[in-house]
């Protein structure tokens, strides 16, 4: 990984870690691979494609330049492909992990299998950025029908609040088991991953009138979004009381002190659900195709409590919704029998699903001797990859906000010595986390020595 300096918008010189040649060619090969492949070398090849390509299309919106990754993205037809396979990897997740926790779990470090994990939010956060725009959304086609469920599945597990959230997002220090780092890792990925499924619904809700019908009855009334976003709204797992009386709210991946004020404040997830909402309700093209029932209808209402100063001086249009809701608490609900509409099965969850039938067990057995116990000098490779992509000294040039403390999540100014990677604000935090952080370093600390190596 290497940085380019181009001139932006601004006419000050932006950073860039991919030529268009050498992106161009990445997308090009980016294919659908089946959920038996996931951790094969051809998958991590293009698994660290995707890596890099994601980093490019964050670097081309933040700075508000052309966005060359989704155009070409966009040109060769591939979107629906990374929905694919965020679908595979889900399900992955839900049948193939779970089984190889059940096994007798020995595997002297967890990183090659925490790299297939972190794939997941690397998908999910470039979809992110693509779907921003409709014809990111027009271009995945079908494909969207496999994205909300996805979705669904993720935002309804947050409503569930079967979790204890700050103990799964936040870092310990005291886990040296594999497998247990393993859970507790998953969890937070689950967990960061569910809340940028918000930002994609919205968008997809948005542009769901220059997709199809089949999509706005899927956003609306299949998996009534609505209902759930006022779920988001009414019961926030991202908020958090103690028992000494101190607020915490998760904003930028990790847990922060406010005042009981500062809570109420609109974060830019709040935002998209305050935006969401707006639309879901006030837009024409919603509106009439969303059907209201006692249920939705009492789970929206719930909203209105919400409505405090500072959320409207955030977002001024919701005093249009204010006035809507108060009108709708004063009518009954209607009892209109909804229409007759055939619905697309996910195409993506239905052949993943049906070509894995009865073998999920044969392909726990073979990912746990290939992935959890993979051999030394696969592992060392796949470490000169991540380095190479995660390439600290491009990274520090790209990223806006300072490095966190792998510790305790404050501002950093040291760098692990040996690894070159992980970020900490003194010794006494180094030091706590060592026992998690040691296995890594080692790995990564051997491919940065043989890197320097090869450039002497």
């Amino acid at each position: 990984l290497y940085t380019i300096k181009f001139e932006g918008m601004s006419g000050e010189a932006v950073q860039s870690v991919l030529y268009y040649n050498e992106a161009e060619s990445y997308v090009e090969m980016l294919r659908k691979f089946q959920i038996k492949d996931i951790g094969t070398e051809k998958w991590e090849a293009q698994r660290e494609r995707v890596e890099r390509l994601n980093i490019q299309a964050v670097v081309d919106a933040t700075n508000l330049v052309e966005e060359s990754i989704k155009e070409l993205l966009l040109t060769h037809d591939k979107i629906p492909i990374l929905i694919h396979e965020l679908i595979a990897l889900d399900l992955w997740k839900r049948n193939v992990l779970p089984a190889i926790f059940e096994m007798k779990f020995n595997a002297e470090t967890s990183f090659p299998a925490y790299v297939i994990m972190f794939y997941e939010a690397i998908l999910v956060g470039l979809l992110e950025v693509l779907l921003y725009h409709s014809e990111c959304c027009e271009a995945a086609g079908d494909a969207l029908h496999d994205l909300l469920q996805y979705c669904q599945g993720k935002l309804v597990w947050l409503l569930a609040g079967e979790e204890d959230w700050h103990a799964i997002s936040t870092e310990t220090t005291d886990i040296s088991d594999a497998k247990e780092e393993l859970v507790k890792r998953h969890k937070k990925i689950t967990y960061d991953v569910a809340l940028k499924c918000v930002a994609i619904v919205r968008y997809v809700g948005e542009h769901s009138k220059d997709v199809s019908l089949g999509i706005t009855t899927r956003v609306l009334n299949t998996y009534d979004f609505p209902a759930i976003f006022a779920g988001l709204i009414d019961n926030p797992p991202w908020v958090l009381r103690q028992d000494d009386g101190q607020w915490l709210k998760y904003d930028n991946n990790k847990w922060n002190k406010v005042s009981h004020d500062d809570v109420k404040s609109v974060s830019k997830l709040e935002g998209q659900l305050w935006i969401g909402m707006l639309m879901f309700l006030m837009s024409e093209h919603c509106q009439s195709n969303y059907q209201l029932n006692s249920s939705n209808q009492a789970a929206i209402l719930k909203i209105r409590s919400h409505f405090h100063p500072r959320v409207l001086d955030a977002l001024p249009a919701l005093l249009d919704l204010q006035r809507y809701l108060e009108e709708l608490s004063l009518l009954s609900t209607p009892t209109s029998r909804p229409p007759l509409i055939l619905e697309q099965v996910p195409q993506f969850y239905s052949e993943l699903e049906g070509k894995c039938k009865g073998k999920w067990g044969d392909i726990a057995n073979k990912h746990y001797s290939e992935i959890f116990c993979m051999s030394k000098e696969r592992l060392k490779k796949q470490a000169d990859a991540f380095a190479a992509t995660y390439d600290m000294d491009v990274m520090s040039d790209l990223l806006s906000d300072p490095p966190k403390c792998e510790s305790c999540g404050e501002l950093a100014a040291k760098r692990c010595s040996g690894c070159q990677h992980s970020w900490y604000c003194g010794r006494e935090c180094q030091v706590k986390h060592w026992g998690k952080h040691k296995d890594t370093c080692k790995v990564l600390a051997q491919s940065l020595k043989k890197d320097k190596e090869k450039g002497s």
